[in-house]
């Protein structure tokens, strides 16, 4: 479903609605909603894909930004007993407790793309799985293997905390207005055991952040001020090593040893 002609769609939130509808069928059949499923939508829009999940599953909220779009999802909200949504920015949302366990999706805003998945990616024990159609430059950048040119901080994110899926690469044709670059669809899963504790994910966030943002460098340099007043690790860990070199497990495994209890 397009907007009316004089509501246009706003560049400072990366609105690009789908409006193909072979393509909003083909998204539907990957994402396989189910009659029991509790469903958080990031960013409907005019409500394209919404109408399509909101009949098939228990419940579907959506999240959007732009107060222009209660005009169509209003309409949703009155035919689907199912549905509901909320104006607001998905960055400053929690999943509040009486909705339990969700699969999450969306077609997410190509600027805030990362911070997006990392969101998804803190609320991983309440996940089942997420379905984000995004630009597919990150999307590469999430399965890329370590050693890759594209390898950096959401590689590893992905491999550490979910199952990550690229599934297929979507035109720039089926959206409106057309953006500058192609798309892909990505399925992160979540049933599987996690190998970060609660504990240590800030420090390996801290760890991962820092080796990157200065990824030239080799670890001994990137990591100065993260381990600046701790005991030498040279023993236990090859510091002359640069970031692209480590698999996401050897990342882990760094800061464990930099952050072992004493």
């Amino acid at each position: 479903m397009g907007l009316r002609p004089d509501l246009h769609a706003l560049k400072k939130w990366g609105q690009n609605f789908i409006t193909d509808p072979a393509m909003l069928d083909k998204l539907v059949r990957t994402v396989n909603p189910q009659p029991d499923d509790m469903m958080v939508e990031i960013g409907p829009g005019s409500g394209a894909l919404t109408r399509l999940f909101a009949p098939r599953v228990k419940q579907l909220h959506a999240i959007e930004i732009d107060p222009r779009m209660g005009e169509y999802l209003e309409p949703i909200r009155n035919e689907t007993p199912s549905f509901s949504y909320e104006h607001l920015d998905f960055l400053k949302w929690s999943p509040p407790a009486e909705l339990g366990n969700f699969r999450l999706m969306g077609n997410i805003p190509y600027y805030i793309t990362s911070q997006l998945i990392l969101q998804a990616f803190e609320h991983h024990e309440r996940i089942g799985d997420v379905h984000f159609l995004m630009q597919k430059e990150v999307g590469k950048r999430l399965v890329a293997p370590h050693g890759s040119k594209v390898y950096g901080i959401l590689s590893v994110y992905a491999a550490l905390f979910a199952k990550t899926e690229y599934l297929f690469d979507i035109s720039r044709h089926v959206f409106y207005p057309i953006p500058d670059v192609d798309s892909c669809f990505v399925r992160f899963s979540f049933d599987q055991d996690n190998p970060v504790s609660a504990e240590l994910e800030p420090h390996l966030r801290q760890v991962v952040r820092a080796a990157f943002n200065q990824r030239r460098k080799t670890l001994r340099n990137s990591l100065k001020l993260v381990l600046k007043d701790r005991d030498s690790i040279e023993d236990q860990f090859d510091l002359n090593l640069r970031p692209e070199q480590l698999s996401p497990l050897e990342f882990l495994r760094l800061t464990e040893i930099i952050f072992k209890p004493n």
